[in-house]
């Protein structure tokens, strides 16, 4: 599945950066995941956008709890980082003027790349129990709201509970309403349940 235009690779940036990017006082874009082919999504964007990056894995060292003294290393980490600062880092602290706290205004032909950048960073798609499926989205910023009301305009079914960690989303109004994961594992899973149950 590739970017129709940097338009396109643009609105998935904004969804990752709400989910899990971040940028640096110095203008920088960067992204630490647990997920190497959500990283090269990621990746697979900038390069669209023309931005110059470096990537690489990361093993944080070990860490103590100190409430039990249990020591436990950390997953491996896959991290991107632009190296030229104030291209994506710097547009998209003009786009979240205010922060994260709210989805932005964009034409309805890159709302899909948005919700997959959202979906990929912190959505999540699984068989129960080996006989249905279940989407939710995971976070507690407020800009989770404003995707209830977006996947509402768009006639999809989805359960914000303020405070809450998991908020459910109805996988067949998200199917039917034409709305995607952008990487490959999980949209493998949204493509069997088309096959299996629409």
């Amino acid at each position: 599945m590739s970017f129709e235009s940097k338009r396109h690779a643009l609105a998935y940036l904004m969804g990752v950066y709400l989910s899990d990017g971040s940028v640096s006082q110095r203008g920088h874009f960067s992204l630490g995941v647990a997920d190497e082919e959500f990283r090269d999504e990621v990746a697979q964007a900038m390069k669209m956008v023309g931005a110059k990056f470096g990537l690489g894995p990361f093993q944080p060292g070990p860490v103590t709890d100190h409430r039990t003294g249990k020591v436990y290393t950390p997953k491996r980490l896959y991290r991107l980082r632009e190296h030229a600062p104030l291209r994506v880092g710097g547009w998209l602290e003009d786009v979240f003027p205010s922060g994260r706290d709210h989805l932005p205004s964009i034409p309805e032909d890159l709302v899909r790349d948005l919700v997959a950048g959202v979906m990929d960073g912190d959505g999540s798609i699984w068989l129960r129990n080996k006989v249905y499926y279940e989407l939710c989205v995971c976070g507690y910023s407020n800009y989770l709201d404003d995707l209830e009301f977006l996947f509402e305009d768009h006639g999809v079914l989805m359960y914000y509970r303020p405070g809450a960690i998991n908020h459910n989303i109805n996988i067949r109004s998200f199917v039917e309403a034409g709305f995607y994961f952008r990487m490959p594992r999980k949209q493998a899973l949204v493509e069997g349940y088309k096959k299996e149950v629409l």
